[in-house]
Formats: C-alpha cells, sequence, structure tokens
C-alpha cells in the first residue's frame, strides 16, 4: 500500500476540504396551509404545489383519523381515572 511522501500541512488539507461543508436547506411555507415545505416540492402535509393540488392525501388522512379515531374501552377507563 502507498504511503505519502511528505506529511500535508494543515493548511494544505484544510484549502482541500474547503468543499466539503454542507448547504443550508432551503424551507419556505405552503401557500394554503402554511406548514413549512421544501422549496421546489409538493406540501407535505395538503399535497399542493403552487396553487394547485398534485397530491393525493385523502385515502391517507381517512385512514390516519379511522386509526386514531376508533376509541377502545380501556383507553376511556383511564381518562377517567
Amino acid at each position: 500500500m502507498p504511503v505519502p511522501a511528505r506529511k500535508l500541512s494543515r493548511s494544505k488539507g484544510r484549502r482541500r476540504r474547503s468543499h466539503d461543508h454542507m448547504n443550508p436547506v432551503q424551507v419556505g411555507t405552503c401557500e394554503k396551509c402554511r406548514a413549512s415545505t421544501m422549496a421546489h416540492h409538493a406540501c407535505p402535509t395538503c399535497g399542493f404545489y403552487k396553487g394547485r393540488q398534485v397530491v393525493d392525501h385523502s385515502r391517507k388522512v381517512a385512514r390516519l383519523l379511522k386509526k386514531t379515531g376508533h376509541a377502545h374501552p380501556h383507553d376511556e377507563q383511564t381518562k377517567k381515572a
């Protein structure tokens, strides 16, 4: 396995790594529901992009409401206590 001929100085190594940083994420707000969204992406909560609906979340929302809206008898007993 090859071995470097000389030790790299700190400044040389840091200059090489100067482009390895991460850029900040561009975050905007949805025009309809005011949720935070990534730039140039459809809103993850309502599915709208540039004022029109591009992702249909109705099935997902219905499943979520059905899942969370169903009350169990043991849940009511714990709320009373």
